[in-house]
């Protein structure tokens, strides 16, 4: 089984999101290779409080037996150098690399490289002869270090060299890649329309050059009239925007499908270049003044200056158009898993609610481990793999393994992908930090069936902090319970509860006293995570006619026997008490007032199995009253909802009473 790593900075950009559908398209048949995708973020980001928590998937890809790591490196051009970031690389594991965008310049690695020279040069000369422009600016991102903007600074300073044209340092700006940063550079620069001084404007990708049209336009200047303005990228923005923009394909697909191609052959032992180049393609639409502003079709003038419809632009790219389509039409499944995941309240019951969530969201396998305490970091601060981790839970609808708590334990540091479980196992899969806020629990990784990256990173996103929440709320459970069950986490232990005084001497249930205490406190808890729940108040039927019919004895026996029905009646999770005589109370966090009808079934029915099990000359009834509670109704006090059980036990109880 070949294993392929593949670097990105963000699951969310479109650049990138292209490679990996060049990556994806070449691999989804290969029955001899798992690839493994890291979105990493920038350690330094300022995106999100704790994303750079996402840098720890670096040291899990590079921890792993991975043969090789395809880098995508051009989606860290806007936050990290391509010199910075082959020094990064060049800390971990030494480990064969693809480079998609800039040589890294590491041992052992080759790069794709797109050659812009010769578009940058007829685009000067199109502007220049074509549109008369003689004063073209550049919008450049230099700054961040990123080798690509570097070339295509050069090129263009080379294209107004060779056509005789004055390069003006005054007319270069730095716009980071980012399309706000644009805007706010011509707005500094240019705050009216009477400043501007020059005609056309190259820019080094996309954004800025949209950024740059909607600030001009919304100044006054007419775009293309007044002012002609090139992209680079041929991203969808460009292709929707108003006018369209006029821009250059790299052939952004084309690379990834070939990124995939040369490492495949790199483990296959065959000899691969060290560079690869892409030729850039102008393309030239509205915002340059080829295309009249009244057509809207979708349409360009190529190199050789004849009218191209986009739909012919036959060179493999699986426009991102179909990716955003794809984005609407898993909306459903989005609202779907938001559902899915309120309804969790503890590990467990999220372990018994996944098959769901996976089914909504069509991801066949998930895998989610947790490192044996959680670990604190900063931002700033190096990760370490601990040596120690265990396996949570893991679900393959594909070879039916459906493993919770299964007790293996493994060390992340040496390969963290068990064998048990990802041996043999061909496909591709998101690997991601498990984290919220400063808290590092673990890591999930989710084998995919399409290339919809983007909505599987946020997919991912909401699974990562649902399991984070049933994990806190599992475990403040685990310090006030004593029940549990499959070795999960639900387990009473508070130092200052004397057990023996608070437990049922007869049914080895709560007592009044312990009832009443542990159960105000699992409310408040349920308040405070937003949870919901439900009161029971029951009591057994006919006590009193049994005791003198029967005895006292089987009596006893009869409300022993009513504490193990409303028990197992419920979850091992929930708090079930005898108040006095024959009076039992429980707590259901997570239930609705509408399972009510269900939970009566299930005791009418457990009460009738009892008692031919256990021989009784009767048959045991209970009569129930429930009620709700919720964060919106404030926080509630246990005494006030078990007299408010008690009313409808009441209600119950004249009504059996008249039959």
């Amino acid at each position: 089984m070949k294993k392929i790593g593949v670097l990105v900075h963000a699951l969310t950009v479109e650049y990138a999101l292209e490679v990996l559908n060049g990556i994806f398209s070449y691999f989804k048949d290969k029955q001899d290779v798992q690839f493994f995708v890291a979105q990493t973020k920038d350690p330094r980001t300022d995106s999100g409080n704790y994303e750079y928590q996402s840098w720890n998937s670096l040291s899990l890809l590079f921890a792993t037996d991975i043969d090789l790591v395809i880098v995508i490196t051009g989606s860290y051009s806007s936050t990290i150098s391509t010199d910075h970031l082959g020094k990064i690389l060049k800390l971990y594991k030494e480990k064969p690399i693809i480079s998609v965008g800039a040589d890294l310049k590491l041992p052992d690695s080759c790069y794709i490289e797109t050659e812009c020279k010769s578009a940058y040069d007829n685009a000067v000369e199109h502007l220049k002869n074509k549109h008369g422009c003689k004063k073209i600016a550049f919008l450049s991102a230099n700054r961040t270090g990123s080798c690509e903007s570097m070339m295509r600074f050069e090129a263009y300073k080379n294209a107004l060299h060779k056509h005789k044209l004055i390069f003006d340092e005054n007319l270069v700006f730095e716009g980071d890649f980012a399309m706000n940063r644009a805007k706010a550079v011509m707005a500094k620069k240019y705050p009216k329309k009477e400043n501007l001084n020059f005609d056309a404007i190259l820019c080094a990708n996309d954004l800025m050059a949209l950024g740059c049209q909607q600030y001009f336009m919304s100044i006054g200047v007419k775009v293309p009239e007044e002012l002609k303005i090139i992209g680079f990228d041929d991203s969808t923005y460009a292709a929707q925007s108003t006018p369209r923009l006029s821009t250059m394909s790299q052939n952004i697909y084309e690379q990834g499908r070939i990124a995939a191609e040369l490492a495949y052959k790199k483990l296959e032992g065959l000899e691969i270049p060290a560079v690869t180049h892409i030729p850039v393609i102008p393309l030239y639409k509205q915002s340059c003044g080829c295309v009249p502003l009244s057509n809207n079709d979708d349409i360009y003038y190529n190199l050789q200056d004849k009218l191209v419809h986009a739909d012919a632009f036959t060179n493999g790219i699986q426009k991102m158009t179909g990716q955003f389509y794809n984005m609407l039409n898993s909306v459903e499944n989005l609202y779907r898993l938001l559902d899915l995941s309120q309804t969790t309240e503890t590990l467990h019951h999220f372990a018994n609610t996944l098959d769901k969530i996976l089914l909504a969201l069509d991801i066949p396998a998930c895998f989610v481990c947790f490192y044996k305490k959680p670990i604190m970091l900063d931002k700033g601060k190096d990760f370490v793999l601990p040596h120690t981790a265990g396996v949570l839970m893991m679900l393959d609808t594909e070879r039916k393994i459906r493993d919770y708590d299964p007790g293996i334990e493994f060390n992340p540091a040496k390969n963290p992908f068990p064998s048990e479980y990802f041996e043999n196992f061909p496909g591709s899969f998101i690997i991601h930090p498990l984290f919220s806020g400063r808290k590092n629990y673990g890591y999930i990784v989710c084998k995919i069936k399409t290339s919809n990256y983007s909505m599987h990173s946020v997919s991912m996103k909401i699974l990562i902090n649902t399991i984070a929440s049933n994990y806190e709320y599992t475990r403040s459970l685990t310090k006030s319970k004593s029940l549990s069950k499959l070795n999960s986490s639900l387990q009473q232990s508070n130092s200052t509860l004397d057990i023996q005084s608070k437990t049922d001497e007869l049914t080895q249930i709560l007592n009044r006293r312990g009832f009443m205490d542990l159960g105000q406190k699992t409310i408040d808890l349920a308040i405070d995570v937003g949870s919901r729940g439900v009161i029971f108040f029951a009591d057994l039927d006919g006590l009193k006619k049994i005791n003198d019919t029967y005895g006292h004895d089987m009596g006893d026996e009869a409300i022993k026997a009513a504490a193990e029905v409303i028990s197992h009646a419920l979850r091992s999770s929930d708090t079930v008490g005898r108040l006095s005589g024959d009076e039992f109370a429980a707590i259901a966090i997570g239930m609705k007032l509408t399972q009510e009808k269900k939970f009566r079934s299930k005791i009418n029915e457990l009460c009738k199995m009892i008692s031919k099990d256990r021989n009784f000359p009767f048959t045991l009834s209970m009569s129930i009253g429930a009620v709700e509670f919720n964060k919106e109704n404030g926080v509630p006090s246990l005494s006030d909802l078990l007299s408010m059980a008690d009313d409808k036990l009441y209600i119950e109880k004249k009504k059996k009473h008249k039959k």
